[in-house]
């Protein structure tokens, strides 16, 4: 790993860090809205009864229990995440799910033996590896022959209004700068189906596919959407609690001319679509 990439991958981890108890409390939620992604993810990754299972990026470990019930009492699961409390709230999750460990894992050098591993997956963790070609080959090599990688990462900044509206009101008004946050790292970085593909096709994976997931995120107002995204999302909680009151003020009223489309009065019903990339080495 670069100097620069070390750099990268303790911000990210601090950032997320900051966002575990919010995270921690909000499991449910998460869930709920990303439950046709999981589903399809759960689908492609065919996790079998004994199977070694690691999660990169697993936030606070809700899908613990999914995957110890599909490995059964002979698997192996171990639920990671770069940010140490995030990793802590795995371990609280999972202390009477015996299968399952939590560990710190940096997905660019994945501290497992070559070939440990039957399955891969990942819920929206492997966009913020400043390097993914690395963290593919990394997944490739700790894969038994015939294991399989199961990843979901966020589609395109114009299918995801549920983030836009309210990073792009962030950006307006002074708390964030350097454009939409597609550059490597960044949550919409591994946003082009051909360039998933592609990245895991040139790490050796076979039957490669992408397919899209449609997904809502709803709220009772703009301003819950705004308080639940900021609360989560680690680089903007950190740029939200920098903010003063009036850029604070400025963020909730551009996010709400730009989600006008999507307010009704019965609540905000944002669109959003993930990519779910898969393969097998």
């Amino acid at each position: 790993m670069t100097t620069d990439q070390s750099t990268s991958e303790t911000t990210a981890a601090d950032d997320w860090s900051a966002v575990s108890v919010a995270w921690e409390s909000s499991g449910d939620f998460i869930d709920q809205v990303k439950a046709p992604a999981t589903e399809a993810l759960v689908d492609v990754a065919r996790i079998q009864r004994g199977d070694h299972v690691l999660e990169l990026g697993a936030g606070g470990g809700t899908l613990a229990e999914r995957w110890a019930d599909l490995v059964g009492e002979t698997g192996r699961v171990v639920m990671s995440d770069v940010a140490p409390a995030m990793v802590e709230a795995i371990r609280r999750r999972c202390v009477d799910l015996p299968v399952v460990e939590a560990a710190v894992v940096d997905a660019s050098s994945i501290d497992q033996p070559d070939g440990s591993f039957d399955v891969v997956v990942s819920r929206m963790g492997l966009m913020f590896t400043p390097d993914p070609s690395v963290a593919f080959a990394e997944i490739h090599r700790i894969l038994r022959p015939g294991g399989r990688v199961a990843a979901l990462t966020w589609a395109g900044l114009e299918h995801n209004a549920w983030m836009t509206c309210v990073g792009i009101a962030a950006m307006m008004n002074g708390l964030m700068s350097g454009g939409p946050p597609v550059g490597p790292g960044q949550v919409f970085s591994l946003s082009d189906p051909d360039l998933l593909a592609g990245l895991a096709s040139g790490a050796g994976f076979r039957a490669v596919a992408v397919d899209a997931v449609s997904l809502e995120f709803r709220a009772e107002s703009i301003d819950a959407h705004i308080a639940r995204v900021s609360s989560l999302a680690g680089p903007l909680a950190t740029a939200f609690a920098a903010a003063t009151p009036d850029q604070l003020r400025a963020v909730h009223e551009t996010a709400t001319e730009l989600a006008a489309d999507n307010i009704t009065d019965a609540g905000v019903v944002l669109p959003a679509r993930a990519l779910l990339v898969s393969g097998t080495r």
